[in-house]
């Protein structure tokens, strides 16, 4: 019995100091793999957050203009992420998920028409917009079916839901990656937010608001991205952004013009 314990207690330092080693050696670079996974999300949100908040305030107040900066901006953006690895199929633009990308889409823009049209039969005065006074039909017609839908839902979509969540996948659990992003969305209306209201307000009920807007924000970034996690497609949520942005102006013109 002696003779076995000596054996076996010399061994044991030599295997426990090995396994130490292979630890210390290999938990740096697990860590550095790691931060160089977080490294792309936590750009991007910089750079969207640096665009939406200090790049579109400096440009001049033309609505086709920061249009096309953020087609641009976001075109640059896909080409960029595509370089650094992420696929079609990440970004949500893949073919497999055009088909739940389209159905989910679909309904969430039928659901808004279904939504506003009930509101402008029975409470049109809900949807009214001060801000649209004095617009003439042709340039709500440009808002709503041009720049809306390019400048704004398709450019913040693949921004977002695309690129954002698609390297966030990548470095964090779903639900994490889910909640950068919509924080992330929110904070991209901060200007918006702050800017001001179409009913004027005293300063206290300022701040108030602008903090209703970003919670708002924040809550609808969720559900985008929710239907861009469940579908797999930026369709989906480029159907809810539709819906609630481009239906509604119409739906507010409307409710102005009666």
């Amino acid at each position: 019995m002696t003779a076995p314990q000596h054996t076996a207690t010399p061994g044991c330092p030599p295997s426990d100091t090995a396994d130490g080693a292979h630890g210390t050696d290999a938990e740096p670079a697990e860590k550095v793999t790691h931060w160089r996974r977080l490294a792309p999300p936590a750009v991007v949100a910089v750079l969207l957050l640096a665009w939406s908040n200090l790049a579109l305030p400096a440009l001049p107040a033309d609505p086709v203009l920061k249009a096309v900066f953020n087609v641009g901006g976001v075109a640059a953006m896909v080409t960029v992420a595509r370089l650094l690895g992420l696929t079609w199929k990440d970004l949500g633009i893949g073919r497999g998920t055009w088909g739940a990308g389209l159905r989910w889409g679909g309904a969430a823009i039928g659901v808004a028409v279904l939504g506003y049209g009930g509101v402008l039969m029975i409470a049109p005065e809900l949807l009214e917009n001060p801000q649209l006074a004095g617009a003439s039909p042709g340039s709500l017609l440009l808002r709503g079916l041009v720049l809306i839908p390019l400048g704004t839902v398709l450019a913040e979509e693949l921004a977002f839901r695309g690129v954002l969540q698609g390297h966030s996948v990548r470095s964090l659990p779903a639900r994490v990656a889910l909640s950068v992003t919509a924080v992330a969305f929110g904070l991209w209306h901060l200007t918006v937010a702050m800017g001001p209201s179409a009913v004027p307000l005293p300063p206290t009920l300022q701040w108030t608001s602008a903090l209703a807007v970003l919670a708002v924000t924040v809550v609808g970034g969720l559900a985008l991205g929710w239907l861009r996690h469940r579908t797999g497609s930026v369709l989906a949520p480029i159907g809810l952004h539709l819906g609630t942005n481009a239906v509604g102006l119409v739906a507010a013109g409307v409710a102005l013009a009666h």
